[in-house]
């Protein structure tokens, strides 16, 4: 029973540890967030289209704003470090190709018949400037479709994420 409950617990500990981020980060090298006292966070409003909800995107930049005050910077509208937060949506046709296809009841004969439907995608990028260096110093994109439980609508994915983004700065 010992060894049992040993190879349970390690199965289960190599899972948790092997489970992977839906985040992208860049950074150029020099870039140490510890080097700033400040931040300021703004949504880039000038692409964002009537079907995104903005209570969504300001409760994940309070969250944002609260775990980055946490690590010991200040927010300060007249700050050189401005966090972006760019969401878009990306529309794609997909298609699955029935070509004799089996299931369980039947063969299906039908050469030309396509499964066509349209798929949303979310993306989701936060760019870090420095107006003080004119450039980009950090970013991070993460992607995820409509009804997934990744959404940023979900409170425990908008933590998650933001939990993510903050281990990234390590």
């Amino acid at each position: 029973m010992k060894y049992i409950t040993t190879l349970l617990s390690l199965i289960v500990l190599i899972g948790c540890s092997t489970t992977q981020s839906n985040i992208q980060v860049d950074s150029i090298e020099t870039f140490n967030l510890d080097n700033y006292n400040d931040f300021d966070i703004k949504i880039n409003t000038s692409n964002i289209s009537a079907e995104i909800n903005p209570i969504v995107l300001e409760r994940f930049r309070e969250e944002l704003k609260g775990a980055i005050s946490e690590r010991g910077l200040d927010f300060n509208k007249e700050s050189n470090l401005i966090f972006e937060i760019n969401f878009t949506t990306k529309e794609s046709v997909e298609s699955d190709r029935m070509d004799y296809y089996y299931s369980r009841y039947y063969w299906d004969y039908y050469r030309f018949r396509d499964d066509v439907y349209t798929v949303t995608e979310n993306i989701l990028r936060i760019n870090l400037k420095d107006l003080e260096k004119e450039r980009t110093v950090w970013t991070v994109v993460t992607v995820w479709r409509d009804g997934s439980k990744r959404s940023i609508s979900s409170d425990d994915a908008s933590a998650i994420l933001v939990d993510e983004i903050m281990l990234s700065f390590l």
